[in-house]
């Protein structure tokens, strides 16, 4: 059975079983609840998360608002900032979310590969009857005391069994499990598979971990880049359950419409003032209170503007009343006359007063290209610093 979503959308009428529904009302990423006009079927909504989950015999894929080749490069620019080649994603392109990241993956691997496969030292620890490397004394007497044999040795291994490649190794693993790619796609995966046999996969999580980029090993930061986004996002895990063994590529919009416009405005600012992203403080004096705004930008030590980054469709439903509060809230803490809402479409209207503080909305849209984005982000960092620059002209002059 396979359900086909939008992103917010919901299909009713639904006959699922008590498993599946289980599990789906466990995930974030989706809202499931009874259809009031159909008695013994079920309504399910998606959320601000896209991609595609499998769980029993349900296959649900929620379709991004952007373009899925577009996605990508916003997925980059959250996880690792580099300089994204579009071409590597061109021949692939399409409105399937995982065939497009599939083929943006195979490209850039398959370049990285080309080269030969990357190799490196590893140390390893083992008891072997004849001595490699050095002996290790310690081990040696903790493990086997009197005994001159076997006899613990730490040796340096060289190997292709290195992080980058395991990687690799991993996110081609994880894509293979996904349904619905193309046998092209399929017999590439596969073949990236058997040119990494000897090469452990690593297993997907949210925090995949990094690598430490020096010149030999360069050429595959793209594709390892796109590696850890694939091990990142198919890392589906349930409230109070753990990560299921259900074929997953889930992505939170949220998250990284937040990273793409914190990051941005960093990157425009970072040279003159202090950006920091979602640290956490207290709205009141005795710390009782805790809020984490998205954006404080400082002068030094002074605060100077504050900004909250919200992935809402606002032009639908109008702002919400919890975000005017919220930004009442963090305006007052840092004692500001104003506070700035991001949003990814065009807020109805400018700005509201709430009594002696202004919000002002903002909008930075995701499906523009990249250098309308960087421009928007910008012209929206010039206007935070503008406006602070303006309230400490009148503050001087008074």
């Amino acid at each position: 059975m396979r359900i086909e979503l939008a992103e917010w959308e919901s299909a009713g009428d639904l006959d699922l079983s008590p498993a599946v529904i289980q599990q789906l009302a466990r995930s974030s990423a989706f809202r499931i609840g009874p259809d009031p006009a159909h008695p013994n079927r079920w309504t399910l909504s998606a959320k601000q998360h896209v991609g595609i989950t499998c769980i029993d015999d349900l296959e649900v894929r929620v379709r991004p608002k952007v373009r899925p080749d577009r996605l990508i490069e916003l997925l980059v620019t959250s996880l690792d900032r580099i300089a994204w080649d579009h071409r590597d994603v061109a021949w692939a392109a399409s409105d399937e979310l995982i065939a497009t990241i599939a083929g943006a993956f195979l490209a850039t691997a398959e370049r990285a590969l080309n080269g030969g496969i990357l190799q490196g030292y590893l140390t390893e620890e083992a008891d072997l009857y004849a001595v490699r490397g050095r002996i290790n004394l310690s081990r040696q007497i903790a493990r086997n005391p009197g005994l001159p044999l076997p006899i613990a040795v730490t040796y340096d291994e060289y190997t292709t069994d290195i992080l980058e490649n395991q990687l690799l190794a991993g996110a081609g693993r994880l894509l293979l499990r996904l349904p619905g790619l193309t046998s092209s796609l399929q017999l590439q995966l596969r073949r990236l598979e058997y040119r990494l046999l000897e090469v452990t996969p690593i297993r997907p999580s949210p925090t995949p971990p990094s690598v430490q980029w020096t010149r030999l090993n360069l050429r595959y930061r793209p594709a390892v880049t796109l590696a850890r986004i694939i091990l990142k996002w198919g890392a589906l895990d349930f409230e109070d359950e753990g990560s299921t063994n259900a074929a997953a590529f889930i992505v939170d919009m949220n998250q990284v419409f937040e990273d793409v416009v914190g990051h941005g405005i960093r990157g425009a600012l970072g040279s003159t003032l202090t950006v920091d992203l979602q640290v956490g403080d207290y709205l009141d004096a005795h710390r009782q209170v805790p809020i984490r705004p998205d954006i404080v930008i400082r002068d030094g030590s002074r605060v100077i503007a504050v900004a909250d980054v919200k992935y809402k469709q606002v032009a639908q439903k109008g702002v919400s009343s919890d975000d005017v509060f919220q930004a009442v809230a963090y305006a007052t803490r840092h004692g500001l006359p104003e506070c700035t809402l991001v949003y990814p479409e065009r807020p109805p209207i400018g700005r509201l007063e709430v009594g002696n503080v202004t919000i002002s909305l903002a909008a930075i849209e995701l499906n523009q290209a990249h250098a309308q984005r960087t421009a928007s982000i910008r012209a929206l960092a010039d206007r935070l610093k503008r406006a602070s620059l303006l309230r400490s002209g009148s503050s001087s002059a008074q």
